[in-house]
């Protein structure tokens, strides 16, 4: 009895032997795209489903350079959002405080929330990128170009900066009201 278990030989990830997606020749295009990066990797080993539209994506002109999928996106959007809110709901109720320590903790509900709205915006997870990994909606796996990795981490970096005095900037505003 065969093993209905398949491993990606690109992400590595395990799924469901049905599950893999054999390129056809038609496919050329994309099995040249994913040669490039695995030149080891042999058109009937298969792939799974998210690699095959990553480098899909890729051939339609979709940077390689992002780390989160759609999936991610969505929830840093709606995190950043709510963290905002709520950020915004304390500084409301506490507006009345002459307590400027009360008042500095509003930095952390907006430092979240301008996080997860660089990360979405710019499709970039500063925490995946600085350990050198990506999530396109299936679970992380590594960013095996070495090049696209340090571009990532550094993006990552630049998001966390920029969330930190974006979330400084509401937290003074907030003092000042």
């Amino acid at each position: 009895m065969e093993s209905t278990a398949y491993r990606c030989p690109l992400c590595h990830r395990t799924m469901e032997r049905n599950l893999v997606l054999f390129l056809r020749h038609t496919d050329q295009h994309v099995i040249d795209q994913i040669k490039k990066e695995h030149p080891e990797w042999v058109a009937e080993d298969g792939v799974c489903k998210p690699c095959s539209e990553y480098y899909q994506g890729q051939l339609n002109g979709e940077s390689p350079e992002v780390n989160i999928g759609p999936q991610g996106r969505r929830n840093r959007f709606w995190m950043g959002l709510v963290s905002l809110g709520v950020g915004w709901v304390l500084a409301f109720r506490i507006r009345n405080q002459s307590n400027p320590f009360l008042t500095a903790v509003l930095f952390f509900p907006f430092f979240a929330g301008m996080l997860g709205l660089f990360q979405a915006r710019e499709k970039t997870c500063a925490l995946l990128a600085a350990r050198g990994l990506r999530n396109m909606d299936q679970g992380p796996a590594p960013v095996s170009d070495s090049k696209i990795a340090g571009h990532l981490r550094r993006r990552g970096q630049s998001i966390f900066i920029k969330s930190a005095l974006a979330a400084l900037l509401l937290t003074l505003v907030t003092l000042l009201m």
